[in-house]
């Protein structure tokens, strides 16, 4: 490990900018004007800005991966033309390694800078003298909240991965089995919903963690986990106890993107006004005209480079001549020069004038991680698993989201399970939610074009981690076995 040492003594600048396993104090200049642990939070107003900071990390991170990674690896978005103009973000869903490694599939730091983040404000909370006890409740559930997530979402795409929960640490750590990994979300989690109230002011609704939105991330954690009882239990604690409700009038249903809305448990917030914008995400790859003009990352202006929902896909989910709000409002034509068979993803055409159109910098649409819609589901799915067995209620709740879409009812006929997952696919479309559906419903090989056998024991499911990472960690991290 002398190399390590070294580059300990001589690098910790660049420990800072590559973010790889353990993380280093880190903090945003634009939050917090002197970045340092030793002197950056010293006052509640100083954690309030450092708890921003970890929400504008996560905001950073996440928009690619969940879409890229949660959406295209799923095969549910492809490129116009399959033959001429395909977008290189198409060959995610083939699963092969320079793809996956080229679309940042390979590269974790970005998770990891706001875990260390999310590290230094539980370290620093206990110091802060004349804190308001509400206010502390907030900031230790807000950060636990985010420090939970994050990790979830780290165990999700790359399997066991260093676990770090201190601030300022710059030694080498291996990745650590799952279930401890787990073990700490879980108790994140049951952190953040002892201290976070069910809501908050309306400008924060939703884009600040709550009660309701701990449970739900923990009923997807323990639904991940297999443990469809406590799954059953918390979304049960979400419907009737989080405060939320559908929009019921489908008219209506992009309010839930332009965000804040009133089934909103948790997202993104993206705001021009803030300059909250950012280039080539979801929303720049999947519309064209009139929302975009610039054609120079090969999105945007020439409707022939757009990621779209396949054709196979957009009959399976909404069958010619059967009543679907959604299929008007996920989807939209956006030119003349659009086949009506190939209509574009529109969930986040509710952009603003105050970006700038021209370059795509503009996002005003907030990017959902959980809504409620998602958590009835979840709860249809638990309630239909072998496990709950209580296919009559599973049904209720299905056709609950159902019946906002104006979609006909279910009563019988095929999988219960798999018309769920048909459901989920179809309402939480380009929300980052499918690949993880297949994983956790063990059903990849059936809707992927992941189709070996044995891909969830292989672990063809998690992503490869890019050899710049293992490294820089002096091959204390290793690679993922089906990778290597």
């Amino acid at each position: 490990m002398n190399k390590n040492n070294l580059g300990k003594i001589a690098g910790l600048f660049l420990i800072y900018s590559l973010l790889i396993f353990s993380c280093k104090k880190v903090l945003n200049p634009e939050v917090i004007q002197v970045p340092t642990a030793g002197n950056a939070i010293q006052t509640a107003a100083d954690v309030d800005k450092a708890v921003a900071a970890a929400y504008s990390f996560l905001r950073t991170v996440l928009p690619d991966k969940v879409f890229l990674l949660g959406d295209v690896r799923a095969n549910t978005f492809e490129s116009y033309n399959q033959s001429s103009n395909t977008r290189p973000e198409t060959l995610i869903a083939t699963n092969t390694i320079t793809p996956l490694l080229n679309n940042g599939g390979g590269d974790w730091s970005g998770f990891y800078r706001v875990i260390a983040q999310c590290n230094l404000v539980l370290e620093k909370i206990p110091t802060i003298q004349n804190y308001d006890q509400a206010a502390k409740r907030r900031s230790l559930g807000e950060a636990s909240f985010l420090r939970g997530l994050t990790y979830f979402y780290l165990t999700r795409f790359w399997g066991d991965v260093p676990m770090n929960l201190s601030a300022v640490d710059i030694d080498n750590i291996p990745r650590m089995p799952q279930a401890q990994v787990y073990d700490q979300i879980k108790k994140d989690l049951d952190v953040a919903s002892a201290n976070l109230l069910p809501t908050y002011s309306a400008g924060d609704k939703a884009v600040r963690a709550t009660k309701g939105a701990a449970w739900a991330i923990k009923a997807h954690v323990l639904a991940w986990l297999q443990d469809y009882t406590g799954s059953e239990k918390l979304c049960d604690s979400v419907i009737n106890n989080g405060q939320y409700s559908l929009i019921t009038d489908t008219t209506q249903l992009l309010k839930i993107f332009i965000g804040k809305s009133q089934e909103g448990i948790f997202e993104l917030n993206f705001d021009a006004s803030l300059k909250e914008v950012q280039k080539n995400k979801v929303y720049n790859r999947t519309l064209g005209r009139p929302w975009y003009t610039d054609q120079s990352d090969g999105g945007g202006g020439t409707e022939l480079y757009l990621l779209c929902p396949p054709p196979a896909l957009l009959t399976q989910m909404f069958p010619a001549g059967e009543v679907d709000g959604r299929k008007s409002t996920w989807l939209t034509n956006s030119s003349k020069n659009n086949s009506p068979a190939r209509p574009y993803l529109g969930k986040y055409r509710t952009l603003q004038v105050q970006g700038d159109t021209t370059s795509q910098n503009i996002n005003e649409s907030n990017i959902i991680i959980t809504r409620l819609a998602d958590i009835m589901l979840l709860r249809a799915e638990a309630l239909a698993s072998t496990q709950v067995n209580r296919p009559a209620d599973a049904i209720t709740w299905l056709n609950k989201v159902r019946a906002r879409a104006k979609a006909r009812l279910y009563t019988s006929g095929g999988s219960l399970q798999d018309t769920i997952l048909l459901e989920r696919r179809k309402e939480l479309l380009g929300e980052g939610q499918t690949f993880f559906d297949y994983v956790r419903t063990r059903k990849l090989a059936t809707y992927s074009k992941i189709t070996q056998a044995d891909w969830y024991t292989k672990g063809a499911w998690l992503l490869p981690i890019n050899q710049t990472l293992i490294s820089q960690s002096g091959f204390v991290i290793t690679q993922n076995t089906f990778w290597q």
